[in-house]
């Protein structure tokens, strides 16, 4: 490993966690990866009062957040809401901020701007009340999905839908069961595969490509990667992922300059992971999701796509908080000090740091 360049910082893990619950897995992987490190890790844990977030903040004064935070109040879509808090207390934190999170949260937002961007996506029906738009020529079968839903919720095999009524009566479920705009595109069969990019916008890395091997599944069950398949069995029969392999050099350029230009266009921080479909009928590839604040958890893609790279779970944790800390001005000067002298630090300016 190279030497690192970021001095020994005081981190606060701030996580979602309902009271009563037990702790999510990643969060102890990342504070563990970050003591390995060297750094000062406190947590801070979150569930429905905005007041309890900054109290912590306020008590631990964190030189930077490492959030891992994906929900707040039960509800994925207020994810954005907490990097809204950190921003406005002036808190340094890892991962996108508000706009990033914005951006990628809202899909029918992130397909129209990946599409200004020529970025290649299945074509697309928005709804309004009773009335509706297309984006494209569309063809049955399509996939309804809540527009702004997380995880997969509101996702399954009754997503698939082959006719307008199944259409119509899949949108209005939606909008009664979640309170959610809904969103079709045309279902893309074909391979999935994920996309890891880490870093800054203008130094960013792409990692090895993974693939969700589908196992023993059913050939005529349409293949869709609902909840069942995220977080169910695991096992060779079972979907599981697995480094993708027998793809062409020129696919896995076009896949990789899909995947850095969904990172840039949506103005993700850090780290990310961007969902793909390659047709069974053209060999294209297609982003399906831009997830910017992926799990982070051991056994995760991203995690998968690092280690093969070569990259261990604790550089993996180490590049991310290399990225946020050249963002806010955290890293070591690049001069080197005479022997038996502290290294010096780039500190950020005054205004910027947590405003505690």
């Amino acid at each position: 490993m190279a030497a690192a360049t970021v001095p020994p910082l005081k981190i606060s893990v701030l996580h979602y966690q309902p009271s009563g619950d037990p702790m999510d897995p990643v969060v102890q992987d990342v504070s563990d990866a970050l003591t390995a490190l060297g750094h000062t890790i406190s947590f801070i844990a979150v569930h429905d009062r905005v007041f309890d977030l900054l109290k912590a903040i306020e008590k631990q004064k964190p030189d930077l957040v490492f959030n891992v935070c994906e929900t707040f109040a039960d509800d994925y879509r207020l994810e954005v809401n907490v990097a809204a808090v950190l921003e406005l207390a002036r808190v340094q934190f890892t991962g996108s901020g508000t706009a990033g999170l914005l951006l990628a949260q809202d899909k029918i937002l992130t397909k129209q701007l990946l599409e200004y961007h020529e970025v290649n996506t299945p074509n697309f029906l928005t709804f309004d009340g009773e009335a509706f738009e297309a984006f494209g020529r569309m063809n049955f079968p399509l996939i309804v999905k809540p527009a702004r839903s997380d995880a997969s919720i509101g996702i399954g095999q009754h997503s698939v839908v082959k006719d307008w009524d199944e259409l119509t009566k899949r949108v209005r479920e939606i909008r009664k069961t979640l309170n959610d705009e809904a969103l079709a595109e045309e279902f893309i069969d074909g391979r999935e595969v994920y996309v890891g990019v880490i870093g800054t916008s203008t130094r960013p890395e792409i990692l090895p490509i993974v693939e969700l091997d589908w196992g023993a599944w059913n050939p005529d069950v349409p293949k869709v990667s609902d909840r069942i398949v995220k977080f169910g069995d695991i096992g060779e029969d079972h979907p599981h992922l697995v480094i993708a392999e027998d793809i062409s050099p020129e696919l896995k350029a076009r896949i990789e300059r899909s995947a850095l230009l969904a990172y840039r266009a949506l103005k993700i921080r850090d780290y990310a992971r961007v969902d793909f479909r390659i047709s069974n009928k053209t060999g294209e590839p297609f982003v399906l999701e831009v997830n910017p604040n992926p799990y982070l958890e051991k056994d995760s893609e991203l995690a998968m796509a690092a280690e093969h790279r070569g990259l261990n779970y604790v550089q993996l944790i180490e590049q991310i908080i290399e990225s946020a800390a050249d963002r806010y001005g955290l890293k070591v000067k690049a001069d080197k000090p005479t022997t038996g002298e502290t290294p010096a630090v780039e500190a950020a300016p005054k205004e910027q740091r947590a405003n505690t």
